[in-house]
């Protein structure tokens, strides 16, 4: 019934087909996360009955699926992967499920399932307003990193990635990843992928920024747009230019919203506290946390 395949660069155009019917917010189901973490997790997908399917391999060795996506009603989704793990004598296991769709999915299975919360995995989701703007006393703190940045580097330049220049930003990572500590296996991941996506910019729906101070690149970010939701995937700074990171964030959502962007979402902090201090800090609009759902049929 369903025939699973890895995830390629040649894929992407037809996943991309049904990734603005997903009705969350969260990173999962989008180009960045689905090929940055492709290797890492085994990824693998099929679109059968107008709907997207995809599994991949966690933490634990088990297969999991995430969330079906496409024009048919999710019921439909499930029921097909029902019959597919009955087919195979498999476990039926979901992760990364977004919290809209847990009562579809213990309704649909008659409350016989098991959830499991983990809170590294939330996504920060932000106003876009916020961000961009950084109105108001509680970001404050933001407003005076960058304002010294400016006072330091009255030069700096705020450009777009493009084909001319996206040589000089591979230059950048190459020597920012260099001197990157990589203790953790994920790190290690990220660090392997954004060198190879940065070349695709503009080729798979992904779009990036960067900061330069007298020619110099000293901060990137890359991000997509799905609906009205602005997915911020790579943020690199170097924090010898104090501010930086502050300033990249800034101009990248400012120049990447409008009107019809009203939000951000910054991904998860994957347990790291630092990372976890510096995203509560911008104040997140909500958490969007994810489950991990065994089925008990």
């Amino acid at each position: 019934m369903l025939n699973f395949k890895p995830i390629t660069l040649e894929s992407l155009e037809e996943i991309k087909e049904y990734l603005p019917y997903k009705n969350n917010r969260t990173c999962d189901s989008t180009i960045g996360t689905l090929f940055m973490w492709r290797e890492f997790y085994k990824s693998e997908y099929t679109i059968y009955n107008e709907t997207l399917f995809m599994k991949v391999r966690i933490y634990n060795g088990s297969t999991a699926f995430i969330l079906p996506t496409g024009k048919k009603p999710l019921e439909e989704g499930l029921q097909i992967l029902v019959e597919y793990t009955d087919q195979i004598n498999m476990p039926l296991i979901f992760c990364a499920i977004p919290e809209e769709a847990l009562e579809s999915i213990k309704n649909f299975f008659q409350n016989k399932v098991e959830f499991q919360f983990d809170r590294d995995m939330s996504d920060y989701l932000y106003l876009s307003e916020d961000l961009s703007q950084l109105k108001g006393r509680r970001y404050s703190g933001q407003r005076n990193h960058m304002n010294k940045f400016k006072k330091n580097y009255p030069n700096y330049q705020y450009a777009r990635m493009n084909k001319d220049n996206i040589n000089r930003v591979i230059e950048f990572y190459d020597g920012f990843s260099s001197n990157m500590v990589k203790a953790m296996e994920t790190a290690i991941e990220e660090n392997k992928r954004t060198s190879e996506i940065l070349p695709l910019i503009g080729d798979i729906g992904l779009f990036g920024g960067f900061i330069e101070i007298d020619g110099e690149i000293i901060a990137i970010s890359v991000g997509e747009i799905i609906n009205d939701t602005l997915y911020v995937h790579i943020e690199k700074a170097l924090k010898e230019y104090p501010g930086s990171y502050q300033i990249i964030m800034n101009e990248f959502a400012k120049d990447s919203v409008n009107e019809s962007i009203l939000y951000i979402n910054r991904e998860d902090d994957a347990g790291d506290l630092g990372l976890r201090t510096s995203k509560l800090s911008y104040h997140p609009h909500k958490l969007l946390d994810k489950y991990y759902i065994k089925v008990n049929k």
